[in-house]
């Protein structure tokens, strides 16, 4: 264990009642399970925790991050699944819940926001009410060139997070949903109305709303310090930093995010139930 000095801290980790754990790097690398983490979520459920599996990643859908954790010997539900789009949905709902909406992303989140009520249009002569970016691993011209032409007409556009890079296997990345919207701005000279995702507040007020947890009874668990750790910060919920994934304790001393508790490993967490 690394930083829980302090009877207070140890104590606040005692008293969360709902767990939201990024999955790579926090709970696998990859495809791979890091190891212990099945015994720990079986303790987990033993102590009556709560907890949500929490991704910005918009591309894929809640049947994708079951399966996988499946796979990988941790049994999960569509229900402790909560992605970025689920934040999107949220919002759009309270905001204009009958939305017509051009979305630019894969087919996965196109269903995550049709089953919410929303009707999605695919040409420009149709328009849209809002335009949707999302990490849009089938993006095309066409699809993209609507899009910007319906911004430049004063559709205003939504973002479902701000992540630039989505690391893959062998410790390579790819272009995420910031990147997208960088295209965006340097094609229309206009930014997002709203990002959703970490480090923002609206995962935290789906949680908060379905559960009716209090913040201080929520903490965030992640190994990357401007997306995990700055969305416990920012949202006023307990942030634990694990040094199985991105961040390092050198990356901590020399950065301005500062979490509120750093361990080795997630599976430390069980010694406080």
């Amino acid at each position: 264990m690394t930083d829980l000095t302090t009877k207070k801290q140890a104590e606040k980790l005692r008293a969360i009642k709902c767990f939201l754990f990024d999955m790579d790097g926090t709970i696998n690398l990859g495809n791979t399970l890091i190891p212990g983490m099945d015994v720990f979520f079986q303790k987990l459920r033993q102590a009556g925790r709560d907890f949500y599996l929490v991704t910005n990643n918009s591309s894929k859908g809640h049947e994708h991050y079951v399966e996988k954790m499946q796979r990988m010997g941790i049994e999960v539900t569509r229900e402790n699944v909560l992605i970025s789009s689920d934040a999107f949905v949220y919002y759009m709902q309270q905001l204009l819940p009958q939305a017509r909406l051009f979305v630019l992303g894969t087919e996965q989140l196109k269903k995550t926001i049709s089953e919410a009520g929303f009707t999605i249009t695919t040409t420009l002569e149709e328009g849209a009410d809002f335009v949707v970016v999302g990490f849009d691993m089938s993006l095309n011209y066409e699809t993209l060139t609507i899009a910007c032409r319906l911004i430049d007409r004063g559709v205003p556009y939504v973002a479902t997070h701000p992540d630039v890079r989505c690391p893959i296997e062998g410790g390579e990345f790819i272009p995420d949903c910031g990147a997208m919207i960088e295209l965006i701005k340097t094609a229309t000279g206009k930014g997002p109305q709203q990002i959703l995702g970490k480090p923002y507040h609206y995962m935290i007020d789906v949680i908060t709303s379905k559960t009716g947890y209090k913040r201080e009874e929520i903490a965030m668990v992640g190994d990357r310090l401007s997306t995990d750790i700055a969305f416990g910060l920012n949202n006023g919920v307990l942030s634990v930093l694990v040094l199985t994934g991105e961040a390092t304790l050198a990356d901590v001393e020399n950065g301005a995010i500062k979490p509120d508790i750093i361990l080795e490993h997630a599976s430390e967490i069980a010694e406080y139930f």
